[in-house]
């Protein structure tokens, strides 16, 4: 285990390392990047919402997809889950009566948004204790799957009747959002949501059935004298990523867009990834690298405003060399893992 983090810090510092050396090949200043960095993303309270904003759904996917990871799952089907949970969260609110109060609306397509987040993921969960296939292959096939189904429900069923240019449903009745909270910028009462699940992951890391998800990653035989099925395992912990990242699909929609869009992902899954190994799957590093995370989004503006040679792209620039460098750290960990396996057999 500790080997696991040592890996995954040195590929991270890897990865800020290449985009500290892009910002200074490219004719940019370092200080001046870090100094506007700092400055947009929490230089004002506005900037500061906006990156905690940023922020939430990214911990709400990287708290999901920590058990799975901790059991050696790589969950990386995300992307899909929360365009089915958006999917079945906008079908379950339009489907209520035009006058359901929000006690019905809100939990019915947060709930729905879930179960169906959870449902999606088994389509990587299942084959891979069934027969092994490979989740990630089964898992970005189901989010290729997704995609390609949100885009017929856009032009069908779930098309706004209004009729616009681009996709998108109709917008949610008024009782079926999520209310903003009263703050400069864009929060929602999601945000609290997600501190709940914080708490929660921080009783749940300190239980018995986190732990032996940790021996399941190293020593399967061992977990099942111990009482952790395969099955219970993988299962488990794919289904709980699965119903964040529905649960984080309904927010989208219930939250700051107000209605389902080919955009509800918007790269925050594959981002939330980052965010979990940037937080060893643990709930309070998590918040603080979901923090670290968004606000190179929200701090993009400011480092151009005081390093002009260097763009507003950084940002993502940034956050898809990171992806790389989790992918990296996660190849690397197998490989050890699997070395120590064969050694152990």
């Amino acid at each position: 285990m500790v080997r696991t983090h040592a890996v995954t810090a040195a590929c991270m510092i890897g990865g800020f390392a290449v985009v500290a050396l892009v910002v200074t090949a490219t004719g940019g200043s370092l200080q001046a990047a870090i100094s506007g960095w700092a400055r947009g993303a929490f230089g004002t309270p506005y900037a500061a919402v906006q990156t905690v904003a940023y922020a939430v759904p990214l911990v709400l996917i990287a708290l999901g997809v920590s058990p799975a990871l901790r059991a050696g799952v790589i969950a990386v089907g995300a992307e899909g889950q929360m365009i089915a949970g958006g999917i079945a969260a906008t079908a379950s609110v339009f489907a209520l009566p035009r006058d359901a109060s929000a006690v019905l609306a809100v939990p019915a397509g947060m709930l729905t948004g879930m179960v169906a987040g959870a449902a999606w993921s088994m389509i990587a969960a299942v084959p891979l204790l069934r027969w092994r296939v490979n989740e990630i292959l089964s898992a970005l096939m189901a989010n290729y799957l997704a995609v390609q189904l949100l885009t017929y429900l856009l032009r069908t069923s779930l098309a706004d009747p209004e009729g616009y240019s681009t996709p998108r449903s109709a917008d949610l009745p008024a009782a079926a959002r999520i209310p903003f909270l009263p703050v400069p910028g864009r929060l929602t009462a999601g945000a609290l949501v997600v501190m709940a699940l914080v708490a929660v992951g921080i009783w749940w890391h300190r239980t018995r059935s986190a732990r032996i998800l940790d021996i399941f990653a190293e020593d399967r035989w061992l977990a099942a004298r111990l009482g952790f099925t395969p099955a219970r395992a993988i299962l488990g912990s794919v289904g709980a990523s699965g119903a964040a990242a529905g649960l984080a699909g309904w927010m989208q929609i219930a939250g700051p867009d107000g209605r389902l869009t080919p955009g509800i992902a918007g790269g925050i899954a594959f981002t939330g990834l980052v965010v979990a190994v940037l937080g060893r799957n643990r709930p309070v590093p998590i918040l603080v690298a979901g923090l670290i995370i968004a606000s190179l989004t929200t701090g993009a503006n400011g480092i151009q405003l005081l390093s002009a040679a260097t763009p507003t792209a950084i940002g993502v620039v940034t956050q898809g060399v990171l992806l790389i460098s989790v992918a990296l750290a996660i190849a690397l960990s197998r490989r050890s893992r699997a070395g120590r396996g064969a050694a152990h057999g």
